[in-house]
C-alpha cells in the first residue's frame, strides 16, 4: 500500500535537485512523519542484501520500472540494464549514497544529482570498511556461522554456471556470494557474444567453422603462450555450452565474426542485443528455480583451510552481518579479474597507468590477495588486454560492430588499420594516432544489425551526419578526407579487396546518414590469474591441486594467453563454470 506521507517524494522519482541536502535520507523520512519501522523490521534486523528495505522503498515509491516511466528525461537512473539493481544499490538511509550509473556514464554526473549527497563526491561503488588483522583473527577463532556443501564466490556467468552445474550433478546446497549489491559482474557488461564452433546456430545459417579452427585462432590470438590443454577444453566444449544455455531459454540464434576469428562464431541474441544480459538473466532465473541462494553485499576476504591443507570455508565481510565464517565442503572462486584496479594493472603494465577500464567496479583482484595465502599459484598475470573501441574510454562497443560493417577513422578523417585485427593490434594502431583516440564510423545498416548501438544514441555520444560537411562540423574531422575515406572504402567493398589494410570482412558499403562515436582503448581483460588444471582445480606452487578449491572464469589464467579473442571470455565462463560445478559434485560424492 502506498504511504501517503511519502507520496510527494514518490512522485518526484528521487532524482531532482530541490532537496535539502543538509540531512540524511532517514532524517528526511522522519521529518515526514515516519519512524524506523517504515523501512525496517521490528525488531530491526537488516540482512546483507537489504531485501526488506528494498521492498519498503517500492511500497512507497514504486518499482524501478515505474519510477523510470515517470521520468521526463530520455535517460533515467531507474531504467538500468543491470540485473537486480535495487533502491539500496545507490540510496542509503544513514550514510552517503553511491551512484552506480556514473561508473560508466559520465553524463550522469552532470545530468542527475542524487539526493542527500551533501554535494560531496559521490562514489560509484559501495566501499566495505577496512578490517584489521586482529578483527580477522577474532572471527577465525569462532566456529562457522553456517555450514554448506558448496560456496561460489562471484555472481557473474562463471559463478552462476558453476552453481547450476553443481545442482544438476546432485549438490543440494549451493550458495553464491557476491560483494556487489547486484549480480552479473563483468559478464553483465558483455556486448559481443559467446564463441563456439560447430553449433546448431551456425549450421542453420550455413556458417562454416570447426573446433580445430577455433582452437587455432585462439592459440594464435594468445600468441601461443596459452595452455594448450585448457584451450582444447574450451574449444571442444563451447558448442555444448551454447546448447546448455539455449535449453534454459537463452536467445543465441545469431552469430557473427570479430577480430581474430576466421568464422562467424560469436553467438548472441537475434537483432544484435548484448549477449551478457541475455546470458546472465537466463542463468539467474535457472539458478533461482533450482534453489541456489545468492547473497549480495557479501565480500569474501579469506579462505579457511584446515591443518591438512583442505579448504573448509570462507571468511565473509557482510555489509551488515560483519565478519563471519561460512563452512563448506568445497569452494569455487569465480570473482573475475582485476582490470578496475589500476594500481595493480600498472604494477604489471606501467604503460596502462591511468587508463580507464571497461570493467565492473568490483573487479579489483580480491582473489589475487586471498588465494595465494593458501598456496595458490598465479600464471600469466602480466598479460593484460586493452579493448580498442571503448566509448568515452569506458563503455564497450562490441567488436561485432566492426564485424557488422563499421570502420575506424582518425581525427583527420582517415582510415589507419585493419579494423578486424586482434584487439591488441587494433589498440596499438589507435594509440599511434594523434590524440591516441579515433572515431568508429557506421551507418543505419550497422545500427539495424547491432541493436545495442541504438541504446547509446540517447547518451549523447554518437554523432549523426547526412553529409561529409555535417559530420565534419560535429566531429572536427576533415570533411574532404572523411568523404574520400568513405568513398575509397566503398570502392574496396565493391571490388571485394581492401587494398589499404587487407581487411577480409567488409560486410557492406557505408551510406548516409552516417554515425560516428569517439573511441579509445581501455583496460578490458586480465588474461592472467589463478592457475588451474583441466578439472578447474586450483594448483598450488608445488604443482599440486589444493583440495576443496576450484576456480573458473576471468579469475583464472592460462586460457587466453597474451591476448583474448572476442567472445572467448563468455565461452570461458560457461565451459569452465560447468566443469567446476561437476567436479565439485564429484569431489563431494
Amino acid at each position: 500500500m502506498l504511504n501517503t506521507k511519502l507520496l510527494p517524494l514518490a512522485m518526484s522519482a528521487f532524482f531532482i535537485s530541490t532537496f535539502s541536502y543538509g540531512q540524511s535520507l532517514s532524517e528526511f523520512h522522519i521529518d515526514k512523519g515516519n519512524n524506523c519501522q517504515t523501512c525496517h523490521t521490528k525488531p530491526i534486523k537488516v540482512d546483507d542484501a537489504e531485501n526488506h528495505e528494498n521492498k519498503s522503498c517500492e511500497s512507497c515509491h514504486g518499482t524501478m520500472g515505474e519510477l523510470a516511466a515517470k521520468s521526463k528525461s530520455k535517460l533515467s537512473p531507474h531504467h538500468s540494464h543491470l540485473i537486480d539493481v535495487s533502491c539500496t544499490s545507490c540510496h542509503s538511509g544513514h550514510k552517503q549514497p553511491v551512484f552506480v550509473c556514473q561508473t560508466c556514464h559520465d553524463s550522469f554526473k552532470n545530468e542527475f544529482k542524487i539526493p542527500f549527497s551533501n554535494d560531496k563526491p559521490v562514489l560509484d561503488n559501495y566501499q566495505f570498511p577496512e578490517v584489521t588483522q586482529e578483527m580477522i583473527e577474532t572471527a577465525l577463532a569462532k566456529a562457522p556461522l553456517e555450514q554448506h556443501q558448496v560456496i561460489v564466490i562471484g555472481a557473474g556467468a562463471a559463478g552462476h554456471a558453476a552453481a547450476i552445474s553443481a545442482r544438476q550433478h546432485g549438490v543440494a546446497d549451493v550458495v553464491i556470494l557476491e560483494k556487489q549489491p547486484y549480480i552479473g559482474g563483468n559478464s553483465m557488461l558483455a556486448a559481443g557474444g559467446m564463441s563456439a564452433a560447430e553449433t546448431v546456430t551456425q549450421a542453420l545459417k550455413h556458417y562454416p567453422d570447426s573446433k580445430a579452427l577455433w582452437y587455432e585462432d585462439t592459440m594464435k590470438g594468445g600468441h601461443n603462450i596459452n595452455n594448450p590443454d585448457l584451450v582444447k577444453i574450451l574449444t571442444e566444449n563451447g558448442s555444448a555450452g551454447v546448447d546448455w544455455l539455449q535449453a534454459m531459454g537463452a536467445d543465441l540464434t545469431s552469430a557473427s565474426s570479430a577480430g581474430g576469428h576466421n568464422a562467424e562464431r560469436l553467438h548472441r541474441p537475434t537483432g544484435g542485443a548484448k549477449s551478457g544480459p541475455e546470458i546472465v538473466n537466463t542463468l539467474k532465473e535457472t539458478a533461482q528455480k533450482l534453489g541456489v541462494e545468492t547473497r549480495t553485499n557479501s565480500k569474501v576476504i579469506q579462505l579457511v583451510q584446515n591443518k591438512q591443507g583442505v579448504i573448509t570455508g570462507v571468511l565473509v565481510q557482510g555489509k551488515h552481518s560483519k565478519l563471519h565464517i561460512l563452512g563448506a565442503k568445497a569452494v569455487i572462486i569465480a570473482s573475475g579479474g582485476f582490470a578496475r584496479n589500476n594500481e595493480l594493472v600498472a604494477k604489471y603494465r606501467p604503460d596502462l597507468k591511468g587508463v580507464d577500464a571497461t570493467n565492473n567496479p568490483g573487479n579489483v583482484g580480491d582473489a589475487l590477495t586471498f588465494a595465494p595465502k593458501v598456496g595458490a599459484d598465479i600464471v600469466d598475470v602480466k598479460e593484460i588486454q586493452a579493448f580498442p573501441t571503448a566509448a568515452a574510454g569506458k563503455m564497450v562497443i562490441s567488436g561485432t560492430a566492426r564485424g557488422a560493417g563499421a570502420i575506424m577513422l582518425n581525427n583527420d578523417g582517415e582510415r589507419f588499420c585493419d579494423e578486424m585485427g586482434p584487439r591488441d593490434k587494433v589498440s596499438e594502431c589507435i594509440w599511434a594516432q594523434k590524440g591516441k583516440d579515433a572515431w568508429l564510423v557506421f551507418d543505419e545498416t550497422v545500427l539495424d544489425r547491432l541493436g545495442q548501438l541504438r541504446g547509446m544514441l540517447d547518451l549523447g555520444i554518437i554523432f549523426k551526419g547526412n553529409s561529409a560537411d555535417e559530420m565534419a562540423k560535429a566531429t572536427k574531422m576533415n570533411a574532404q578526407k572523411f568523404d574520400q575515406a568513405i568513398k575509397r572504402y566503398n570502392d574496396f567493398k565493391v571490388k571485394g579487396k581492401d587494398a589499404d589494410f587487407a581487411r577480409k570482412n567488409m560486410a557492406d558499403d557505408l551510406q548516409y546518414p552516417i554515425y560516428a562515436v569517439k573511441i579509445k582503448p581501455a583496460v578490458h581483460h586480465t588474461m592472467g590469474g589463478l592457475k588451474i588444471n583441466t578439472k578447474t582445480e586450483v594448483i598450488d606452487q608445488n604443482g599440486l591441486p589444493i583440495k576443496g578449491l576450484f576456480a573458473a572464469g576471468e579469475v583464472t589464467g592460462g586460457v587466453h594467453g597474451a591476448n583474448r579473442l572476442a567472445g572467448n571470455a563468455i565461452a570461458d565462463t560457461i565451459v569452465f563454470g560447468r566443469i567446476a560445478g561437476e567436479q565439485v559434485a564429484n569431489s563431494i560424492k
